[in-house]
């Protein structure tokens, strides 16, 4: 292996611009909120996590301090184009890939930087990028984990070829990825494995198949070189005399139990060794015998960078043992976290994209349904995220570009629609509008609704205004209300604001918030509409509320108790316009008995089968408690509602 610099010499060191050195200690994080509970917890529980991997890393960080046996992030590679979930006609955004150089540095330094902080001192981190960053990867690399703990880079042919010659390529074809392997020491766990002998080998050197078995074995001397001056001893074996490598007793054993090989009558005999026991040559760095998936493929979910299984396992098995901890933050398909629990890891997986969790969790359910995956919890990082982004902003200023966002104007914070005039400013009455307001009142500035008779900042027509039944703003001649950050608008919430709403001269409510309540979906009012904020907000994107998904359903009385069947699934369609698409839509859906817990834990899920069939009606519940329905479409979107 070249020579490496040691920690005593000059430090190569990579510079960009925007370049910023992260933090000793990762800066405490707000905890991560449990979501979910897939299966009971017990003393551990494997960890999916939705969210930017730097707040969760940091969060994790907190809680579990240096635990992590086992990195293997697979990152975006910076080529420049985006990457899709691709189900049956269906193509759905799953991220960006557009850094573009600097910027792509600047996302993954600080996040190596995290993950070291994680890791014990025998662990180790495997980084799997494309050839287009891994030599800049690996400069960067060097300074966070030290040059000297470099192990392997190490070349993945993923494909046999490609025929870029003929597409007017004027270079060679590039098949292979890089995975670069770094410890955390020089005692990090580590397992040799060995892969198959390659078929030209075995045709060379394993020649000869036994007769009655069909075993291959090659064959190698029993002669000792030497002779009488090693101390070999001679003697008559088979009708040869020789100086033999072996005594006379372990000989006559070789051969009784058919170890001997003697092409025929009076050759010198030799000894066996078959195929089938060899251990296979240990790996080297270029693995060519793992392909990348294809359509036939029963492991693909339709991920566009998703990666074989057996990829992973290789990885596992060699850097880890049972019962470590095997952490992936930009865990995209759920691959690793798959291997993981299969190979009796425990695991952590991270990933922001929503089709990707999904994909991931829908992924991991099933495993824990038939055993080959433990329980499981669902962390989410918006809560505190959105905290950060309410903090650095102010919640004013956030609802203020929601509204934007929305396509709304704003009006004086506190003020509804009361009589007959109001001062300008206020809230006013009468016959008129502006051509951009709302009708039936008096001419008022565009971001005011408009009502009746002379009102207070803070009162309509004498009425105390309640902070939840604020307008924030209105678009067209809807009124629009903002949720505050951390509430989930319940029905109860909802009709108050439609009341409010209605008085102020609104013809209709449309409601943004960050989630709701399942109850808020058995609001059946054509004029309210509830609308979502896009999770990228907290993330620093920009991003319009898209209309939140709908399940209708019907509850069904039986002997056995009630079952829940699903009837129709609304949401926006691909052009972006609200629509019933039915619930073929659905890839997966599960249901919560205990419905009264702040966290979802599904008692019972099922997701379409590679014959395209899923149940749309549960199993017979017992009990008549409330009872949270959550269904998944196959663009990600979850949708709940509630039965009481």
């Amino acid at each position: 292996m070249p020579r490496r610099t040691t920690p005593t010499e000059a430090r190569v060191e990579l510079t960009w611009p925007g370049k910023v050195a992260p933090p000793a200690v990762p800066v405490a994080a707000e905890p991560l909120v449990v979501r979910e509970h897939v299966g009971e917890p017990g003393a551990w529980v494997d960890r999916l996590v939705w969210g930017d991997n730097s707040h969760a890393l940091a969060a994790l960080h907190a809680e579990l301090g240096a635990a992590v046996d086992l990195v293997y992030i697979d990152p975006p590679f910076d080529v420049g184009t985006s990457h899709y979930l691709r189900k049956g006609e269906v193509e759905v955004l799953a991220y960006r890939d557009t850094w573009g150089g600097p910027a792509y540095l600047s996302m993954l330094y600080p996040r190596l930087s995290l993950l070291r902080a994680l890791m014990k001192p025998t662990a180790t981190i495997v980084v799997h990028v494309g050839i287009q960053v891994c030599h800049h990867v690996r400069v960067v690399m060097d300074e966070v984990f030290g040059a000297d703990n470099f192990v392997n880079q190490v070349a993945w042919k993923r494909y046999s070829a490609h025929n870029d010659a003929s597409q007017g390529a004027r270079r060679l074809g590039a098949v292979h990825d890089v995975l670069l392997f770094y410890g955390m020491s020089q005692t990090r766990t580590w397992t040799t494995l060995r892969a198959p002998y390659d078929k030209d080998y075995v045709a060379k050197w394993y020649r000869h198949v036994e007769p009655g078995t069909g075993r291959r074995f090659m064959s190698s001397p029993l002669t000792a070189p030497g002779g009488a001056a090693k101390g070999n001893p001679s003697y008559e074996f088979l009708g040869v005399r020789r100086f033999w490598r072996y005594g006379q007793a372990t000989m006559e054993a070789l051969h009784s139990s058919g170890r001997v090989y003697q092409s025929r009558p009076g050759a010198v005999p030799r000894q066996k060794h078959y195929l089938d026991e060899q251990e296979g040559v240990p790996l080297q760095d270029v693995w060519a015998d793992i392909r990348a998936l294809q359509g036939t493929h029963v492991e693909r979910v339709g991920y566009d960078t998703q990666k074989p299984e057996a990829l992973l396992e290789r990885i596992v098995h060699m850097c880890s043992r049972p019962g470590d901890l095997v952490l992936d933050a930009f865990s995209g398909s759920g691959t690793t976290a798959a291997v993981a629990a299969r190979c009796s890891r425990r695991w952590v997986a991270i990933d922001r994209s929503q089709p990707a969790f999904a994909v991931s969790r829908r992924r991991l359910r099933a495993l824990n349904r038939s055993g080959e995956a433990g329980p499981f919890a669902v962390l989410d990082a918006l809560p505190a995220m959105r905290g950060a982004l309410v903090e650095r902003v102010g919640e004013a200023e956030l609802r203020r570009r929601v509204l934007a966002l929305h396509g709304a104007t704003t009006w004086s914070e506190g003020q509804l629609l009361g009589g007959t005039a109001c001062p300008e400013g206020q809230m006013g009455g009468a016959t008129t509008s502006s051509d951009d307001q709302l009708h039936g009142a008096t001419t008022s500035s565009d971001d005011q609704l408009h009502g009746a008779t002379t009102c207070s900042e803070d009162q309509v027509n004498g009425a105390v205004t309640r902070p939840e039944g604020q307008l924030h703003g209105r678009r067209g001649e809807a009124a629009v209300v903002v949720a505050s950050p951390e509430q989930r608008p319940t029905a109860a919430d909802i009709a108050g604001w439609l009341d409010t709403a209605r008085a102020a001269g609104a013809a209709a409510l449309e409601v943004i918030a960050w989630m709701f309540d399942p109850s808020a979906h058995d609001v059946d009012a054509p004029a309210v509409t509830l609308w979502e904020i896009p999770r990228a907000l907290a993330e620093g994107e920009d991003g319009r509320p898209t209309r939140a998904p709908r399940l209708s359903l019907v509850v069904e009385a039986t002997p056995a108790g009630r079952t829940i069947r699903i009837t129709n699934y609304a949401a926006p369609d691909s052009d972006g316009n609200w629509a019933q698409i039915g619930v073929d839509a659905l890839v997966e859906w599960a249901l919560d008995d205990r419905g009264d817990a702040a966290v979802f834990a599904p008692r019972w899920s099922t997701q379409r089968g590679r014959d395209g069939a899923m149940p749309s009606v549960s199993p017979a519940i017992t009990g008549e408690g409330r009872v949270v329905i959550e269904a998944v479409d196959v663009a990600g979107r979850i949708s709940t509602r509630a039965i009481d």
